[in-house]
């Protein structure tokens, strides 16, 4: 899947992503809502995964990278699964580089890749699940038009311990009526 925005190109994962993604990964302020800072090796296998086709299997990730259209840059990541491909539900998830954060690019990006999704793919709805303290994240998904499903308790391992998630979901016909 490769898409466009205004200001961003969105596009698979590729092996000349490696130190960018390492870099932002291994990012402390990155992983504390996500999990442990990556290795090297974690990264590469990230790649490895991104590269493998496409088979629209419930777990299956489709790993995305998020650049600058102007300058090429790496800004950061999404992911997008199938949880239940049968019940026509996925699940994206987001990482910014701490140095693009707080410029609009997550909603962009995030945005843009719930309109590819449910034009692409027959879903009726896409989820996402952040730590209940991440709350640039939660507040994300409310502006993305999803709304909180539940509080799930001590449902996310972190590196300080397990951590309280919150789920968010939007529905196709609510997408649809934005």
């Amino acid at each position: 899947m490769q898409f466009e925005t205004q200001r961003l190109r969105i596009r698979p994962l590729k092996n000349s992503d490696l130190h960018a993604v390492y870099q932002s990964r291994r990012d402390l302020e990155t992983s504390k809502y996500i999990g442990k800072p990556a290795t090297i090796e974690d990264v590469q296998k990230r790649i490895e995964e991104a590269s493998q086709p496409w088979k629209n299997i419930d777990g299956q990730k489709l790993l995305l990278a998020i650049e600058h259209k102007v300058s090429n840059e790496f800004i950061g990541e999404m992911l997008f699964k199938f949880t239940h491909v049968d019940r026509q539900i996925g699940e994206i998830g987001y990482r910014l580089s701490p140095t693009q954060q707080r410029k609009g690019y997550a909603y962009e990006a995030a945005s843009a890749l719930i309109s590819q999704l449910f034009e692409r793919f027959t879903l009726n709805k896409i989820t996402a699940i952040c730590a209940t303290a991440n709350t640039a994240s939660w507040q994300l998904m409310e502006k993305l038009g999803m709304q909180k499903e539940g509080h799930l308790r001590e449902h996310m391992p972190l590196d300080s311990g397990f951590a309280d998630s919150y789920l968010y979901s939007i529905l196709k016909k609510e997408h649809l009526s934005r």
